[in-house]
């Protein structure tokens, strides 16, 4: 599949997640108010980080052993789904005991935790069928199998809110539903030949690999959210609902960067010329970049109407959303830069930025939070989002040769390609 038609498909997908995420997202905040927003926030970020990161690696090692590897793709496919069978029981295991003998998750009732289960499981087998996806470069299958559980969720909560009965346990219903509808379809889609096995050898081999690209990823994810777990501890579950909406709309400026990372992905692992590779990131990174930074002013505009659109229990997100815009920006750099670390086997550039920057996000939420509250946090996301981005330019140009001027400076055929994506 070309790469400019995979990165137009994923750009129509994210457009139109934008425009009726934003629907459904405003009708979920005024139906839940910021203390049932920031109680259903909080077990889904706990269940979605448990299920993101619970392979602890071989997922993450799944393409570059499907393409750069001598193992047959049958035993990566097979012993990577096997594995994540037996890590879903593992998981689910350790979450019981710890609800029902530690008190974890206390606040929640018993369903809620079966529910969150489901959606753990449900997200480490997506996880896996979309990164098999992604590297046979079969992006939009995977999105138009998304847009179907996307609309699904969309319409369901919709539907419970015409009916009075979105609450924060059936929005949490809705998501492990639509989800599972999505992992259906990718059983459907995904026809590689299976077996009963785990190779020892491979999973070693993955685990060698894949444990970097997962901690720098875990680590990535936590730079992400672990100011919504402090300010959960420190402010309760109003502050956070009013930080999330903030966080959510602002974090609408990573939908471009995440619309190319795929698909760049997909191009990086299966390209053999390295000049080819170098164009194809460079030329993606300045016009995304570019992008980003308009959009940027779309988005002060927009900080303003919070209070309007999500009610006037929400206008602290005005704020908020104001400080994180530049960081965010920063912050796209090193989602349209990770793929050629990763296509080329060296992760641990990446996982040295993440550890870097997570430490000084955390660091700073400690100081910023108890002075600014909701605000600190913000400024500490900012402020270790700029250095995030900051490091990726520095490895690009220091490491691999990259000029900042070919990264950074815009070309006139630059134009010819956004013109070609916007006529896919």
């Amino acid at each position: 599949m070309g790469y400019a038609k995979n990165i137009g498909h994923n750009l129509v997908t994210q457009i139109l997640k934008i425009i009726f995420g934003m629907l459904t997202g405003i009708i979920v905040a005024r139906a839940l108010g910021p203390a049932g927003q920031g109680y259903a926030a909080y077990i889904l970020l706990v269940f979605n980080l448990l299920g993101t990161f619970g392979h602890l690696g071989i997922v993450s090692a799944a393409p570059y052993f499907q393409k750069k590897s001598d193992f047959a793709r049958k035993d990566v496919f097979s012993t990577n789904l096997n594995t994540v069978a037996l890590i879903v029981l593992g998981l689910t295991f350790g979450v019981l005991i710890s609800y029902l003998c530690l008190g974890a998750l206390a606040d929640y009732s018993a369903i809620y935790i079966v529910l969150g289960i489901i959606l753990m499981g449900v997200t480490l087998f997506v996880e896996h069928y979309q990164n098999w996806l992604i590297a046979d470069e079969r992006i939009i299958e995977n999105n138009r199998a998304g847009l179907v559980s996307f609309f699904i969720k969309s319409g369901a909560i919709v539907l419970l809110w015409i009916l009075g009965l979105l609450t924060p346990f059936s929005f949490l219903l809705v998501n492990a539903i639509s989800l599972t509808i999505w992992l259906i379809q990718l059983l459907f889609k995904v026809r590689e030949s299976y077996a009963p096995i785990i190779s020892g050898k491979l999973l070693k081999a993955e685990y060698l690999y894949g444990s970097v690209a997962w901690t720098a990823s875990l680590f990535a994810f936590l730079h992400y959210r672990l100011d919504q777990f402090m300010i959960k501890a420190y402010l309760g579950v109003k502050e956070l609902g009013v930080y999330t909406i903030a966080v959510t709309i602002a974090e609408l400026l990573f939908l471009l960067p995440m619309a190319i990372h795929s698909a760049l992905s997909g191009r990086l692992y299966n390209a053999d010329d390295e000049a080819h590779s170098r164009h194809v990131v460079t030329k993606t990174f300045r016009l995304s970049m570019l992008i980003c930074f308009l959009l940027c002013f779309v988005g002060v505009a927009g900080s303003f109407l919070i209070p309007f659109v999500y009610g006037r229990a929400y206008q602290g997100g005005t704020a908020i959303m104001l400080i994180l815009l530049p960081g965010i920006l920063f912050a796209s750099a090193p989602k349209l830069l990770s793929p050629w670390f990763f296509a080329s086997g060296r992760p641990k550039i990446h996982l040295l930025a993440t550890t870097i920057s997570l430490g000084m996000n955390l660091i700073l939420n400690l100081i910023f939070i108890p002075i600014w509250g909701a605000n600190g946090a913000a400024f500490a996301s900012t402020i270790s989002y700029f250095f995030y981005g900051a490091y990726y330019l520095v490895a690009m140009k220091y490491v691999d040769g990259f000029s900042l001027r070919e990264l950074l400076l815009p070309h006139r055929d630059d134009l010819e390609m956004l013109k070609g994506l916007l006529q896919r």
